[in-house]
């Protein structure tokens, strides 16, 4: 009797609800969150929000009433806090951060700290720190206009841009690792002109274009997209790129598709300040306009060093532009902490100037082209030798 008054009593426990849920129906969801700044010391947080109401179930992307399945609410405050209650006051659903998956900042905001909105997000526990932190031109809250053709919603297109690895997928746990706010983030850009998709109407798009530098939660400088590549390879983030070189025989372009790849970086044994960077990648010809024979195993490992070169070109570019703004992006402090921790001790205080005056790099990569394509030569090459 005591036995099933016992389990009486734990399967009411059991039955009982949680006394902070929230109701599903009461729930605004926020995609995307965007900071720029704003007149008076202010800042002006932006959340992107699905609506449900437009949305077709069953569909991918329809939606059940006119006007988009998406909207945007903005408002201004001293903090992200002030801001992000501002709205919660005029909306008519509870917040939820829990499908959040991007935090775009103006390139003006970015410049100025976002050390307050990495203290924002570390502090709210509904708050993802993995989520994807990019820079944009301009205001960052336009991004949401552009036009998901492809997908349901403006942020998931900016999204797939860190998935596919087109841009660095940086997150707010990244930063918050750091010891000095050093990192490199994903930057964007974005124009108008004449889209298909919306009738020849003239539309927003969104693109990516280089990286931005953070020195301690300030965004410092911006490098170029062909050191953007270097950079990818220097945080291991390649993912499906091309390299284009030139062919020894006639000048003209060879593109090859990186299949795999991988990068490793370790202090030197025999030089405090210097790091040997590791990288190997296998390929694949995609393209040749070269007359060059590609059956022959002498030209193969000869444009083989060609894309090594170019990519140590790449990697030293984007290293010097770091060096330069003595923002130490690629953490190159860290591996001396764990490596050589009484170094690092030493010079720890005045690592940006250490890290511009004596850190260098030893890049050794070894790349390997698997495969020439279905065709070993160009089809011409084949009609003339036939």
């Amino acid at each position: 009797m005591r036995a099933l008054k016992w389990s009486m009593v734990m399967s009411t426990l059991l039955l009982t609800g949680c006394w902070s849920r929230v109701e599903i129906n009461d729930c605004a969801f926020v995609t995307a969150m965007y900071v720029d700044k704003a007149a008076n010391g202010q800042m002006e947080l932006t959340l992107a929000f699905p609506l449900p109401n437009r949305l077709v179930p069953g569909t991918v992307g329809g939606s059940a009433s006119p006007g988009n399945p998406y909207a945007q609410v903005s408002r201004k405050g001293k903090t992200i806090t002030e801001a992000y209650h501002k709205m919660q006051i005029d909306l008519p659903r509870r917040i939820s951060w829990g499908h959040t998956r991007i935090i775009v900042v103006s390139e003006e905001m970015a410049k100025e700290g976002i050390g307050h909105i990495l203290e924002f997000i570390a502090r709210d526990p509904k708050l993802n720190i993995n989520n994807a932190v990019l820079v944009a031109p301009g205001k960052a809250k336009d991004i949401e206009n552009l036009v998901p053709a492809f997908e349901r919603f403006p942020s998931e297109i900016v999204r797939e841009f860190t998935q596919e690895k087109v841009t660095l997928y940086t997150t707010p746990k990244d930063f918050l690792e750091t010891e000095n706010g050093d990192m490199i983030v994903g930057y964007l850009t974005k124009g108008k002109e004449k889209m298909v998709s919306e009738q020849g109407k003239v539309a927003m798009w969104v693109g990516t274009d280089g990286m931005a530098l953070f020195h301690n939660y300030k965004m410092v400088g911006k490098i170029g997209q062909k050191e953007g590549r270097g950079a990818l390879w220097l945080r291991n983030s390649i993912k499906n790129a091309s390299v284009s070189i030139t062919s020894p025989t006639d000048k003209k372009v060879i593109s090859l598709l990186i299949l795999r790849a991988k990068t490793k970086i370790r202090p030197s044994k025999k030089e405090p300040f210097t790091f040997d960077v590791y990288v190997t990648a296998e390929d694949d010809i995609s393209e040749s306009y070269s007359n060059i024979d590609l059956t022959n195993e002498k030209n193969i490992f000869q444009l083989e060093k060609i894309a090594e070169k170019e990519m140590k070109d790449r990697i030293g570019e984007a290293f010097k532009a770091s060096k330069e703004m003595k923002a130490d992006v690629f953490q190159f402090g860290a591996y001396l902490s764990w490596y050589k921790p009484k170094i690092w001790k030493d010079v720890k205080e005045d690592w940006p100037t250490v890290y511009q005056d004596k850190v260098k790099l030893n890049i050794h990569v070894d790349l390997n082209i698997k495969r020439p394509g279905a065709e070993n030569n160009p089809i011409w090459i084949k009609e003339i030798n036939s």
